[in-house]
């Protein structure tokens, strides 16, 4: 047991090698230890203090004392207040979305997530609470659009909250340390699972579990387990079962059409980012990504026989990632073109008069059946890692297949599904957009 609070691994490498260097280099003026910058500067500020009590000038020995912060008005995320922790009455184990054993002491009172748009997922669970027990997001998912729509609802959000790690990099341990969660969720898209493994085992050591979660590793499944892990978690399984229902039903509409046995499948190309210079990546059927999404709402991807045959995927199936060959989407001639990451799509995004669809430039494409029939699509990007996925396979559904699903509205679905499990509504975004 350690005198000081500082966790084993971290701060307690500068607990242990900063007064040592002082005093062998008789200077205060010595590097901080990497990973602990803020405890380095509090031994060196208290020796400093130490110093200066016992009538010698800090200067002297090359201290330099920290400048005044600017009072700007600007809040510094992870500066405010946490909130009161609930006393722990028991514990959970729960098996996470990659099969480990994780122990967490209930009832959870704070929590930390990888990506903000991790919050959806519980706000069915625990309605405002969701954001009121929130101290720690990655500064992704969507975070800046959630700033601008919640900071005026939760007005200590901004302060509360601590950054602890950007886009798809590695995590902030000293900003999780200092916010103390009592469960860092972290969604294992783009790989950021392994990121916080890195830190495990100075985040075990401080008592803060994480529960990693798997959003969309299945199209119309990994949204309900991931519910249902939370409902354990957070003691609310009532609450997980009724949401799963509900989403249950959603995809219930695409998956008694049995598309996936249809012989009259249009052909559909996907792309990410692309422009008329640049040719963004495609997926497969057997991925994780939007080519599942294609797969399950009934469409033929033209990508899969070249994944299959380059190796891609998963177990060399017809996944991964990859940019296909101009030429062969020129023959190909899909009927379709579905599209991420163009436009400004998303939570807090505006309607614009006309989407810009720079990629129908490209040499030949003004051929393609898709663009002559104005058969391009696009839909938000992150939506498809989202508690709202039923939505863009909706939308992909009855535009492959207009008759059978003459009686499906996603935007009404939509709609109705922020009004009874968010804090918003749905026209607070625009989700897709199409080629006029």
């Amino acid at each position: 047991m350690h005198p000081h609070q500082e966790t084993h691994g971290i701060g307690t490498v500068a607990v242990e090698k900063i007064p040592g260097r002082i005093v062998e280099e008789q200077s205060l003026a010595v590097d901080a230890v990497s990973g602990a910058t803020v405890t380095c500067n509090g031994i060196i500020q208290a020796a400093a203090m130490a110093i200066q009590a016992a009538g010698a000038d800090p200067a002297d020995f090359g201290y330099t004392a920290p400048a005044p912060k600017e009072t700007t008005g600007e809040v510094r995320p992870g500066s405010g207040p946490l909130p009161e922790k609930v006393p722990k009455t028991g514990s959970i184990t729960v098996n996470d979305a990659k099969g480990r054993q994780v122990t967490i002491e209930t009832p959870v009172s704070t929590y930390a997530v990888s990506t903000m748009d991790v919050v959806d997922f519980i706000v069915p669970l625990k309605g405002k609470e969701a954001f009121n027990m929130l101290v720690g997001t990655g500064n992704s998912g969507g975070k800046k659009a959630y700033d601008e729509i919640y900071f005026p609802m939760f007005t200590d959000l901004q302060a509360r909250v601590g950054i602890i790690s950007e886009h798809n990099a590695p995590f902030d341990l000293e900003m999780i340390l200092n916010r103390q969660p009592d469960v860092v969720i972290v969604n294992s898209a783009m790989q950021a699972h392994k990121h916080i493994l890195d830190i495990e085992p100075q985040l075990t050591q401080a008592g803060i579990p994480i529960v990693l979660i798997d959003v969309p590793s299945t199209v119309d499944t990994s949204v309900q387990k991931t519910i249902a892990l939370l409902g354990d978690l957070f003691g609310e399984k009532e609450k997980a079962a009724a949401a799963n229902a509900e989403l249950d039903g959603l995809f219930d509409l695409i998956r008694t059409k049995n598309l996936s046995a249809r012989t009259d499948k249009p052909s559909v190309y996907y792309e990410k980012s692309g422009y008329s210079e640049i040719y963004g990546s495609t997926s497969g059927s057997n991925s994780s990504g939007w080519g599942a999404l294609v797969a399950f709402a009934g469409g033929e991807n033209i990508a899969d026989a070249v994944l299959q045959e380059s190796g891609g995927g998963k177990s060399g199936g017809k996944g991964g990632s990859q940019t296909l060959d101009p030429e062969y989407v020129l023959q190909a001639d899909p009927d379709y073109i579905v599209l991420s990451g163009i436009n400004n799509l998303g939570l807090g995004a505006k309607p614009a008069a006309e989407a810009e669809f720079d990629i129908i430039n490209r040499p030949g494409w003004s051929k393609l059946q898709a663009v002559r029939s104005k058969q391009v699509i696009e839909l938000m990007h992150e939506m498809n890692r989202t508690i709202f996925s039923f939505y863009p396979c909706l939308v992909l559904a009855k535009t492959f297949y207009p008759d059978e699903f003459a009686g499906v509205d996603p935007e009404a679905l939509l709609a109705d599904f922020f009004d009874r499990y968010t804090l918003i509504e749905s026209d607070m975004g625009v989700w897709q957009a199409r080629l006029q």
